[in-house]
């Protein structure tokens, strides 16, 4: 082979390189399909705060949902989202879907740590006063009555 055919199958075989890398460029996110990144909470967090913020990444989304309500994306697929949990043991469902009708969900458990009531006792005292025909006595004495969480005097 002389160096023109060379420089011609050289040339060639980039060219046809080139096509391909930019067609699978083109290609992956169709390939790939929508996707979820969440930011925040992890799953199997526990918390002793009601409210939590939901926030993740939407790749290739075109709807977004938070446990089957639309969420706000930008234009670079950011989300955030605050969600009410309920005590003790919560899943959260994220779906997403792209233009081509393919779904993805992720799922996060979490789990609302209630703190049990402490019941502080407090005594207030009263006095009670006994007559007598001689005299007049005054007794100090202290009650407490236990309700659930609470403690009335």
């Amino acid at each position: 082979m002389d160096g023109r055919k060379i420089i011609q199958w050289s040339l060639g075989g980039l060219g046809i390189a080139l096509v391909i890398g930019y067609s699978y460029f083109v290609i992956e996110d169709f390939v790939r399909g929508p996707r979820i990144v969440i930011g925040s909470p992890q799953t199997g967090f526990s918390t002793t705060t009601p409210v939590i913020a939901i926030v993740g990444r939407g790749i290739h989304t075109n709807n977004l949902t938070i446990n089957g309500s639309q969420t706000a994306v930008d234009l670079e697929g950011n989300f955030r989202s605050q969600l009410i949990l309920a005590p003790g043991y919560n899943i959260i469902k994220v779906t997403a879907k792209d233009n081509y009708e393919r779904t993805v969900e992720k799922t996060i458990e979490m789990v609302l740590v209630v703190p049990e009531k402490e019941a502080v006792a407090t005594t207030t005292p009263k006095i009670i006063e006994i007559h007598s025909a001689s005299s007049t006595t005054n007794i100090s004495t202290s009650t407490k009555q236990w309700t659930e969480g609470a403690v009335i005097n």
